[in-house]
């Protein structure tokens, strides 16, 4: 066989080799040729660098397409985290805007001078209710508590809380009418009308935690919707095992479910029978207050207690 040819032969079957798919009988034809011709062998060499180049390509572009793989992955990953946080966040202005504009409305009722409060609050399934009413007119208020029979209508344990705010700020009469007592509490006090207001309203926050309150109140507060119980359109505010009912129109409470608690236990045992949250119901009036509904109450045969506690700070500093 001419050279020629030889090598022609050769370097068609050199492929082949290289993959490893001849027969025996033409591997031993190659690997013999090999040993004598250069030409062959520096064709072969040219043959294993172009797959050797085409397979570091291959891997090059197989890394390339993985890396815009994942890249990919990443973008769909992240878009969907941005949707559901604008979801969220759009869901907690919702919920911000609402309780805003409740409180900015119950806030606004109460820019008066003048108004009545009263709050029935009845825990369990006896017959008794916490009745608390508030007086406020110009800087003048009286608060009172009783507790009162909801079968017969009879009141037992009142007491009664006055003050003047503006007049008199730094002095404070709290009254047990039931037991004819007064304890006459002097002390720098604090508190102001946002105060008296708080304790009576939930949905008017103070000055002190408004911020917080804002910014804190939607992630917990469930919202809704409802007009069946009282023949009107209410808000139904969801907080832990709080429910409040808020008139959508000036952002007042109508009722109020839970807050307060009350264990039942089997007689004359310590283990508990049943567990029952309190109901309360409020009751507003505005510009209605006159000036006997805050005059100081009728104290006559009262046995009255003074106690400073400026002095009492002073005796216990010396």
């Amino acid at each position: 066989m001419e050279k020629k040819a030889e090598c022609e032969i050769v370097q068609d079957l050199l492929l082949g080799y290289v993959d490893n798919i001849l027969n025996s009988e033409s591997k031993k034809i190659v690997e013999k040729h090999l040993i004598e011709c250069e030409n062959c062998q520096n064709r072969l060499e040219e043959i294993k660098n172009d797959i050797e180049e085409n397979e570091n390509n291959e891997k090059k572009q197989i890394d390339y397409l993985k890396k815009v793989r994942i890249k990919n992955k990443i973008k769909s990953i992240l878009f969907v985290i941005i949707i559901l946080i604008l979801i969220l966040f759009g869901y907690y202005l919702y919920k911000f805007s609402i309780l805003n504009r409740i409180s900015k409305k119950s806030r606004e009722q109460f820019k008066t001078e003048n108004f009545y409060i009263e709050k029935i609050e009845k825990i369990g399934n006896d017959d008794k209710l916490s009745v608390t009413k508030t007086w406020y007119k110009d800087g003048k208020y009286k608060v009172s508590w009783c507790t009162k029979n909801d079968a017969d209508g009879s009141i037992e344990n009142l007491l009664t809380e006055y003050q003047d705010l503006k007049s008199n700020p730094n002095e404070k009469y709290d009254i047990d009418e039931y037991n004819k007592k007064i304890q006459k509490i002097t002390w720098n006090f604090e508190s102001g009308k946002d105060d008296l207001i708080e304790v009576q309203n939930p949905t008017f926050p103070s000055s002190k935690e408004y911020l917080l309150m804002k910014l804190g109140a939607p992630f917990h507060t469930k919202i809704s919707t409802d007009y069946e119980y009282i023949g009107r359109k209410y808000y139904v505010l969801k907080s832990g095992k709080t429910e409040t009912w808020v008139d959508i129109d000036t952002g007042l409470p109508i009722m109020k479910f839970g807050g307060s608690t009350m264990t039942v236990y089997y007689n004359n045992t310590k283990i508990p029978k049943e567990r029952t949250e309190s109901i309360s119901e409020y009751h507003y009036e505005f510009n209605t207050v006159n000036d006997t509904d805050v005059e100081m109450p009728d104290i006559t045969g009262y046995e009255i207690e003074n106690i400073d506690y400026n002095e009492m700070i002073k005796e216990q500093t010396k």
